[in-house]
């Protein structure tokens, strides 16, 4: 199971009550593109992908880009295998009764890449985080389907317009290629 019934409904509520939930990626949009063209990788899929920011930018720059997240209606069929699975802000996300399905589903359609963005803190006033640890525990889960070439803990980053934005409580970044079972 990827998420239940219940949750799916929450985010669902969340992506249409709160103008900011589901909106970070697109600052990443710059960077995630320069990955796939060191690593010759052409299409993407956003799992998780939330109002879908991220997109545009990709689409902007020659990339092929689909979008997956099961609490956006239009959006929540299974999506297809693409070179890169890009993962912000959805781990965190996840129900723990979920995390294995949802890790083994991103593997699965990765076809050469993942790049996890995981806040390690709280989200803002909501319990909208409820897979919060640290990047030693997310290296662990993460290493048991994603050979990781990346593994770090960051407590800012720029955007490519110079936009800078603060994590509190740092988030894991990591990069990995799938292990296939």
């Amino acid at each position: 199971m990827l998420i239940s019934e219940e949750y799916k409904k929450l985010n669902a509520t969340l992506h249409v009550e709160e103008p900011a939930f589901g909106i970070m990626a697109s600052a990443l949009g710059i960077p995630i593109g320069r990955l796939c063209q060191k690593h010759g990788l052409q299409s993407i899929l956003d799992y998780g992908c939330g109002k879908g920011t991220l997109a545009p930018v990709l689409r902007s720059i020659g990339f092929t880009v689909n979008e997956y997240d099961p609490a956006i209606p239009g959006k929540d069929v299974e999506p297809s295998p693409a070179d890169l699975v890009v993962c912000i802000d959805v781990m965190e996300h996840v129900e723990a009764e979920c995390l294995d399905d949802v890790l083994l589903h991103i593997s699965n359609l990765s076809k050469h890449l993942t790049y996890f963005m995981i806040d390690n803190g709280p989200a803002d006033g909501r319990n909208a985080h409820i897979t919060i640890q640290g990047r030693k525990w997310w290296k662990m889960r993460l290493s048991e389907y994603f050979k990781l070439a990346v593994c770090a803990k960051v407590n800012k980053f720029t955007a490519e317009n110079g936009d800078q934005f603060s994590i509190p409580n740092g988030a894991t970044i990591a990069v990995g290629t799938p292990k296939k079972t």
